[in-house]
């Protein structure tokens, strides 16, 4: 496993004349080959004006072009948005997310105080035509819960969409992890099953991502923060047999990873990709086996290494407020090479990166 190539997805043109800060990539690859990319852009990381935006690239991503508001519908009051795409079987999008509502422009997203954060919403957009133009985003609620529904959903050979989710709040206890599923193609939802819930409530699985390994065989990698003792865990890994309607004992990686994602290989084989916020700091690809109960490292690539990049760990609300990295993904290009991205802080600003990695 070796990268190819380290290039550029979006980066603000003209940084001394505008703010344009970019976060939050999510990639999907069309069948005629074109990459579709979804990702947030606001005048800092958590201003008020922060909107998705779409951009394309014919050539694998190597060039991209530069991005277009996914939907310039604007919401009364103002909404914050985040949302990640969905190639569905019958070659249309779904983008699902989040919008903070924005009651001023300077009201943060997380109270500094109180830890309370803004009201939060799920929203699903619609593409027909490759997604060079989407529908209004529409509310869904599931049980009058805000979810942090940060990652991509997917759609099941069955063709069921699941995603894996949490209630999103920064309390001690109260924590669980959801799989939420529609059976009409993202039209409506609701929750199918919860896939972690430690026994006294304190473990958040934060940045929650799954992939089908199999028919049915559905693996769901996530952050996992003991907000009473205030600490990272490990990355946890659970697997269902049945689609996701019920999961197996949560699995220790041994990974101090944050934000991390995976992609299904074949057989018991996974590609993860985590960023480690905790030195040593650094974005890293594992190729490991998840046969039996088992969590085996066979081969990893560093994307970089960097401990100026490291978070402030002292509570979460220093945690997220000094990301520097994070929301990494994997997509499965057509012609057999992998292509990982995330987010990161270049040059004081907020770009979204590539990398090509052949396996």
């Amino acid at each position: 496993m070796h990268r190819l190539e380290e290039f550029v997805i979006y980066r603000n043109p003209d940084p001394l004349l505008v703010s344009r800060q970019a976060t939050f990539p999510g990639i999907v690859q069309l069948p005629g080959g074109d990459l579709v990319a979804v990702f947030s852009i606001g005048q800092a990381f958590d201003a008020a004006d922060t909107r998705a935006h779409v951009s394309r690239s014919s050539d694998n991503g190597r060039t991209w072009s530069p991005p277009v508001r996914l939907n310039a519908h604007e919401a009364v009051p103002e909404e914050s948005e985040s949302f990640k795409p969905l190639l569905l079987s019958d070659g249309s999008l779904i983008a699902t997310g989040y919008v903070f509502v924005r009651p001023t422009p300077l009201a943060p997203v997380v109270d500094p105080q109180t830890f309370a954060l803004l009201e939060l919403r799920n929203k699903v957009s619609f593409s027909s035509d490759g997604g060079r133009s989407w529908s209004v985003p529409g509310y869904f609620d599931i049980e009058g819960q805000p979810l942090e529904l940060s990652g991509p959903c997917i759609q099941l050979r069955s063709g069921r969409i699941i995603g894996a989710t949490a209630p999103f709040h920064l309390g001690k206890t109260g924590h669980a992890g959801w799989i939420i599923a529609s059976d009409d193609g993202g039209k409506n939802w609701r929750k199918l099953s919860e896939f972690f819930r430690s026994p006294a409530g304190n473990v958040s699985t934060w940045e929650s991502r799954l992939c089908e390994m199999a028919p049915g065989r559905v693996a769901v990698i996530f952050w996992a923060y003991d907000n009473a003792a205030g600490t990272n865990l490990n990355n946890h890994l659970v697997v269902s047999n049945d689609g996701g309607e019920t999961f197996g004992p949560v699995r220790d990686t041994g990974i101090r990873g944050q934000a991390s994602n995976l992609m299904a290989l074949g057989g018991d084989k996974l590609l993860t990709i985590h960023s480690h916020r905790e030195a040593p700091v650094g974005l890293v690809v594992r190729r490991v086996d998840v046969s039996g109960s088992g969590f085996a490292v066979e081969e990893e690539l560093d994307l970089f290494k960097d401990d100026a990049m490291a978070s402030d760990s002292a509570d979460i609300k220093k945690q997220f407020g000094s990301l520097k990295f994070g929301q990494p993904s994997l997509v499965k290009l057509q012609n057999g090479e992998t292509l990982a991205a995330c987010w990161s802080f270049e040059d004081s600003q907020y770009v979204i990166k590539g990398y090509r990695i052949a396996l």
